[in-house]
């Protein structure tokens, strides 16, 4: 199976470790092998590691070493946030988000949602067992 995805400039990451865990990035040049020059709308351009990169499938059309100025007209143009939501993946980091964020009394409202459905699940199970 081949790759699909491939370190190049404007191909669109995500941080996976450090304090800016889950932020957006585009590839905006690459250093060396274990490095890349990275940049966002509302991020200051720096050098990050591939290790704490992982890649997704988008990709903007930038020269190397674009200007801060072309780099958010183009993630404007391409809705890169919007599109990212939309994919399993950013649903799946928002729910991650969304559950961390619970208070006390939301973690026993679905508590009580999950035994209740439980409930209703084992009792049409054992109904048809019958």
């Amino acid at each position: 199976m081949p790759f699909k995805r491939y370190v190049e400039i404007g191909r669109v990451a995500i941080i996976n470790y450090g304090p800016e865990v889950g932020k957006l990035v585009v590839i905006s040049d690459v250093v060396d092998q274990n490095r890349a020059l990275v940049d966002a709308p509302g991020f200051t351009r720096r050098v990050e590691t591939f290790k704490r990169l992982t890649l997704t499938d988008f990709k903007l059309d930038i020269p190397r070493l674009a200007a801060k100025k072309v780099v958010n007209e183009k993630w404007a143009a391409d809705d890169i946030n919007g599109k990212f939501d939309a994919t399993a993946w950013g649903k799946k980091l928002k729910a991650r988000a969304d559950k961390a964020a619970q208070s006390d009394f939301d973690r026993y409202k679905a508590a009580v949602a999950k035994s209740k459905k439980g409930r209703l699940i084992r009792a049409a199970v054992n109904k048809l067992k019958k």
